[in-house]
């Protein structure tokens, strides 16, 4: 009998998350960013990401939680996943997730993970069935009424590069840059003809990181020990992006000694904090970025939060990225 409650249970639960609507409250919606967890099973160290999870949507109590990849490191990958997606649920908090170039090396192919992602209570992301498969749109209902206020794309960015002569890692392709073009001018169209205000996330950055931090005049804050492992051609989507209009940030993981913003263009180039334990390099304390979009507005706050509760780089988009015009301040003359 107790089974059969609990059973009953999840599934009131995961239809109940399915059918509330990601929605802004009181004129905000907050998102929680987890990145490069590289779980282990049974490895100790691993716990640390998990209890990285807990914690922060303790006290954060974020609206959302992206995972934006590298979420498992051991094979068999669906049963490393099984143990994230466990703890992702007990937040009661929706999730999303996409992948990194680690995850689809764990014996378990990316189709097969994703359905099992989707079923999971707590789940936001669209069944695979019904659209395109790695790659999907969130988007966030105004505080009243059922319409659009702002949306979340979340992609694929891949693995390594199968382009013979072309190391390094892939790039978002050109299928996935028309997808994203198509998304973004229908519901432009469906808003009147404007753009909603949008975020991007997916796990490998996009070369123009690595551009705006070699650009004296892009304004920064964060850490930066190393260089942004982007791919090694131009596909072209940040160009997209600033046709199309919508997307205010891009965030990213991947660098696990990053944790920088930097303004390109009006558009926040951001990486999150790591969120593993050691079972991969890293030299930060564990946390998560945080996002507090506002409703109506092209603005944002983000931080990092540090597990211990510490907060860091506090922002806002785009207010803390632009340099004040020097003239005008008082005294100056």
């Amino acid at each position: 009998m107790k089974k059969t409650l609990l059973l009953l249970t999840i599934i009131l639960t995961a239809l109940t998350a399915r059918a509330q609507a990601l929605r802004f409250r009181q004129g905000e919606f907050k998102i929680a960013q987890f990145t490069d967890l590289h779980y282990v099973t049974g490895n100790a160290a691993s716990e640390q990401a998990l209890a990285c999870i807990s914690e922060i949507c303790r006290d954060e109590k974020p609206d959302l939680i992206i995972l934006t990849g590298d979420i498992i490191y051991s094979k068999p990958g669906f049963a490393a996943m099984q143990l994230v997606l466990n703890t992702l649920s007990a937040q009661k908090i929706p999730f999303a997730v996409t992948f990194g170039n680690h995850d689809d090396e764990q014996g378990t192919p990316l189709t097969e993970l994703y359905d099992q992602i989707q079923k999971t209570p707590g789940c936001m992301m669209p069944d695979r069935k019904t659209s395109r498969t790695m790659d999907y749109v969130l988007p966030i209902k105004a505080s009243a009424g059922e319409k659009d206020a702002a949306l979340l794309y979340c992609l694929y960015s891949h693995n390594r590069s199968r382009m013979a002569g072309v190391g390094g890692y892939q790039w978002l392709n050109f299928d996935q840059i028309r997808w994203y073009r198509e998304q973004s001018s229908a519901l432009a169209t469906a808003n009147g003809g404007k753009p909603l205000p949008a975020l991007a996330f997916f796990h490998i950055p996009l070369p123009e990181f690595n551009e705006a931090v070699a650009n004296p005049q892009c304004v920064l804050y964060g850490t930066r020990m190393e260089r942004a492992h982007a791919a090694n051609l131009n596909s072209g989507m940040f160009a997209a992006v600033k046709e199309c209009g919508d997307v205010m940030g891009i965030f990213c993981g991947h660098d696990h000694d990053n944790d920088y913003s930097v303004m390109y263009y009006d558009v926040l180039l951001a990486h999150g904090r790591f969120s593993g334990g050691n079972t991969e390099y890293n030299h930060l304390r564990n946390g998560a970025r945080i996002i507090v979009l506002k409703e109506g507005k092209r603005q944002f706050d983000t931080w990092i939060h540090e597990r211990g509760g510490q907060l860091l780089y506090q922002t806002s988009y785009p207010s803390s990225y632009k340099k004040d015009n020097w003239k005008n301040r008082k005294g100056t003359r």
